[in-house]
């Protein structure tokens, strides 16, 4: 069995792991998977454009995070290809590989998010704070099939007004405008999820306090 796209094999769960021989044999079928490692220097137009170097409009959802204090992204990305075999020419071309851009010597590695599909991501963020920040920031999502394949959609609009309301009151300390420079902290408990879900009870703060005595996550609780 060939198991690759492990940076840290302690970081990625097993059934995260990328495994080629599964996929060509029709065992794997996911089509979301996590990009890591990528140059922080990189916009979401850039990864675009190296992924359709590969794999032209075989996209539809891609999402680089970004840190709100340097405008730089946090180093991985969720993308779903529309077809595994997509996935998996991407996936043997690249993994494993320099980026080869800004100067960085960084490798790229994958494995599978924990959300997977198209419709299952556009649940996660439609209602989401994220999809009120500027546009360069926001998920992305593009037409799955047809003559517009490839191509830019419009993300669906929020269904849950009291939660959009609920994330909009408590963004102030929290959450700066597009203005403004803060992190999403708001969103720290998705990503912790979708990287890892057997995580998302540990501290999300950085000295590593326990949520409920942590001030600023048991405000969230309340509101939540």
């Amino acid at each position: 069995m060939r198991e690759v796209g492990v940076a840290h094999p302690s970081a990625t769960p097993l059934r995260n792991v990328l495994d080629f021989e599964k996929i060509e044999a029709g065992q794997d079928t996911r089509t979301t998977v996590m990009i890591k490692n990528i140059p922080n220097k990189m916009t979401d137009k850039d990864l675009l454009t190296y992924i359709h170097a590969i794999c032209p409009r075989k996209i539809d959802f891609m999402y680089l995070r970004i840190d709100f204090n340097n405008h730089c992204n946090v180093g991985y990305a969720f993308v779903n290809f529309i077809e595994v075999s997509d996935l998996l020419l991407f996936a043997k071309t690249k993994l494993g590989t320099r980026w080869n851009m800004f100067s960085s010597e960084k490798v790229l590695q994958m494995s599978y998010a924990n959300y997977q599909g198209k419709e299952a991501l556009i649940e996660k963020f439609k209602n989401s704070c994220i999809m009120g920040e500027r546009e360069g920031w926001r998920p992305k999502i593009f037409y799955s099939h047809g003559k517009k394949q490839g191509l830019p959609e419009p993300f669906p609009e929020p269904t849950n007004a009291k939660r959009v309301e609920r994330a909009q009151q408590t963004r102030g300390p929290l959450w700066a405008s597009q203005q403004g420079n803060l992190s999403p902290a708001r969103d720290s408990a998705l990503w912790t999820k979708m990287r890892n879900p057997n995580q998302q009870n540990r501290s999300l703060s950085p000295k590593g306090q326990n949520r409920e005595h942590n001030p600023i996550h048991r405000r969230l609780a309340n509101n939540s």
